[in-house]
This record gives structure tokens, C-alpha cells and sequence, in this order.
């Protein structure tokens, strides 16, 4: 079966707090700047992710993450992220990105997001509703 995933983009502008002395955004501010766009893309298709967690007791923390810097960006500069679905299983999901400025890809990025129960770090299920959030109908996970 071929994974059809959803995509969605988010757009930041950077901060001077992002930055290092010579304003240009340290190496873990795109990790929050992905984890942003991951809960705004899974807004985008209906999935609130807070209101996820309080309902369900069930949490998507990292479990592997992986970025490749190609360019710095700066002070000021606006990004678009763009967010897809590169894999997906019964627990777990990669989420890819790519950071741009205009068109040009500042940083790749890739990150595993385990599903677990927030009472004990068991692995669960990703429930449908986070699925049909990250993929397109009759993905069939």
C-alpha cells in the first residue's frame, strides 16, 4: 500500500532569542520551530493536540530525531516549514520536514514520534483520529 500523507506548512519568523552572537539561529531552535509546525500541521487536519492528550492519556514524544543543516538561517528571517508523513505503523510515525527561506532548503528534518500512555511510558496504538490527522483516507494502519 502507498502512504498518502497530508502536508501542511507553518511559517515563523525568527527571533532574536533564536540566534547566537552573530544572529544566526543556533542548532536547536529549529528543533522547536519543528515541533511547532508538527502540532499546526496536525491542527491543520482537525487534530488539537492538547485536547488529544486530556482526552485519551496518550502522548507522542520523540523517540528519534534526525536534521540535516544545509544553511544558516538569521534574525528576522521568515520560514516556511513544511511538514508530511514519511512512515507510519500501529505505534509509531515519521514526520519529515523541510525549512525553507523562499525556496531554498535551510534543514531537512525527520522525527519518530512514539505513542505512549502518559501514566506509565507504555507503547500504545496510535489512535485513528492521530492517524487520519498525519494521512489521507483509506491509509488502512
Amino acid at each position: 500500500m502507498t502512504l498518502r500523507s497530508r502536508r501542511g506548512t507553518h511559517q515563523v519568523r525568527v527571533a532574536y532569542y533564536d540566534t547566537d552572537q552573530a544572529r544566526v539561529v543556533h542548532h536547536a531552535s529549529y528543533v522547536r520551530f519543528l515541533e511547532v509546525a508538527r502540532v499546526e500541521f496536525w491542527r491543520g487536519h482537525g487534530l488539537n493536540y492538547d485536547a488529544f492528550e486530556k482526552a485519551t492519556g496518550l502522548g507522542l514524544p520523540v523517540a528519534e530525531l534526525r536534521l540535516r543543516y544545509r544553511r544558516g538561517a538569521r534574525f528576522d528571517d521568515v520560514l516556511d516549514i513544511e511538514t508530511w508523513t514519511n512512515k507510519a505503523s500501529r505505534a509509531s510515525v515519521w514526520l519529515d520536514s523541510a525549512i525553507r527561506r523562499g525556496g531554498e532548503v535551510l534543514v531537512e528534518g525527520s522525527v519518530r514520534l512514539a505513542c505512549v500512555a502518559l501514566a506509565d511510558g507504555k507503547i500504545r496504538r496510535i489512535p485513528d483520529l492521530v492517524l487520519d490527522a498525519c494521512l489521507e483516507p483509506g491509509h488502512g494502519i
